[in-house]
């Protein structure tokens, strides 16, 4: 049984589907009319069959065992393209390796501790799939997280800092407050404090950090205390 015959009944994207089989322009994107996946894919029927593989199939015959992926030699696939003549069955390492070719960024899958308590601070004022842009992992790595199926944990030791505090944070100069000052305020650790500074995270609050600066030694700072107690008592004199 094709790909085609799982579609069954009537209705509309079937009807579409048959008529384009035999798309005759080459140098064009064919693009899907109806609803696109969260990755930007056509996909049809209740089990989410991409509409790419269907298309594949009928031009190139039923996918290789190896080369399982209905891949877009055009690039266009996450914008809804399905010209059969822009298709080919690919390996999924193959595919992979092309999408830098197509200057897309290639998906990352992995984040750290610090990250997944980033995005969890994000819930319902960022959209699932600005955060995947951000962090360059899928919009279902960013679903499984909110949702606690992937890093179950319920927290981690990690402060979730509010956007007045992120914003505070850098611009504020560390000779007004140390970041080790900042992190036993607002019950963090140095290095979040750290990374919050020089915009590492909380990256989608619009606030620009002030250059940046190291912290000063104590010995630094006993140096300019003498100094500036020593330039007050000249004065004096």
């Amino acid at each position: 049984m094709s790909l085609l015959d799982e579609l069954v009944g009537d209705c509309a994207s079937r009807t579409w589907i048959l008529a384009h089989l035999d798309y005759p322009h080459k140098d064009w994107c064919l693009f899907w009319p109806f609803a696109l996946n969260q990755g930007g894919y056509a996909n049809v029927g209740g089990k989410g069959l991409l509409v790419s593989r269907i298309m594949c199939e009928h031009r190139n015959g039923p996918a290789p065992a190896d080369k399982p992926d209905a891949a877009h030699e055009c690039g266009n696939g996450h914008e809804g393209c399905v010209n059969p003549w822009h298709l080919v069955w690919k390996s999924r390492g193959d595919n992979l390796r092309d999408i830098p070719k197509h200057g897309r960024r290639p998906k990352r899958y992995k984040v750290t501790p610090q990250q997944v308590d980033e995005i969890r601070a994000l819930k319902g004022r960022m959209r699932p799939r600005d955060i995947a842009e951000i962090y360059g992992i899928t919009d279902n790595n960013v679903h499984q997280i909110l949702k606690g199926k992937i890093w179950k944990q319920e927290r981690s030791d990690l402060r979730i800092f509010t956007e007045e505090e992120v914003r505070l944070i850098r611009t504020t100069s560390w000779q007004e407050k140390s970041a080790k000052q900042f992190a036993k305020e607002l019950g963090a650790s140095e290095y979040q404090v750290y990374r919050v500074r020089q915009g590492l995270s909380y990256k989608w609050i619009d606030c620009p950090s002030l250059p940046y600066e190291k912290q000063k030694s104590k010995a630094q700072l006993a140096a300019e205390a003498l100094a500036l107690t020593r330039q007050m008592l000249g004065s004096q004199e």
